[in-house]
């Protein structure tokens, strides 16, 4: 039973590492050069701060390939708001995209990577307790 349980382990964070190389080539390939940058910017924030906490390494790539995921999404609506903005507003939009999108991939960057880190603690928090005066 122990063994099939490793396999299943194995087996998810195979299947979460393919996740994460398929939403940066669907990035790359679909949308556009600056949302795969902003999904490999993801990446390495995410694993040089997150795997440095105490979970297993399933947990953690299973964060990391949701926040692909959603960040996949997100640039996806990012590029259709482009679309529709140029097909509507004509090339003076393209100053207003330049200046939306960093911030808007910041914000999504930033709003997921904090949810995660809270999903992830330290040890130590689990040690350092609430005291109460008795």
């Amino acid at each position: 039973m122990r063994q099939t349980g490793v396999a299943f382990g194995i087996m998810l964070q195979v299947l979460s590492i393919e996740s994460i190389a398929l939403c940066s080539v669907a990035s790359l390939l679909l949308i556009n050069v600056e949302s795969a940058i902003v999904l490999f910017i993801f990446d390495f924030l995410f694993i040089s701060l997150a795997f440095q906490l105490t979970r297993t390494l399933l947990a953690k790539f299973c964060l990391l390939a949701l926040g692909n995921l959603f960040g996949l999404f997100c640039n996806f609506v990012f590029y259709l708001i482009n679309i529709v903005g140029l097909e509507y507003f004509g090339g003076v939009f393209r100053i207003f995209y330049a200046i939306l999108f960093p911030i808007l991939s910041v914000s999504w960057i930033v709003t997921f990577w904090s949810l995660s880190l809270s999903v992830l603690p330290k040890s130590g928090d689990f040690d350092a307790g609430i005291k109460h005066d008795d």
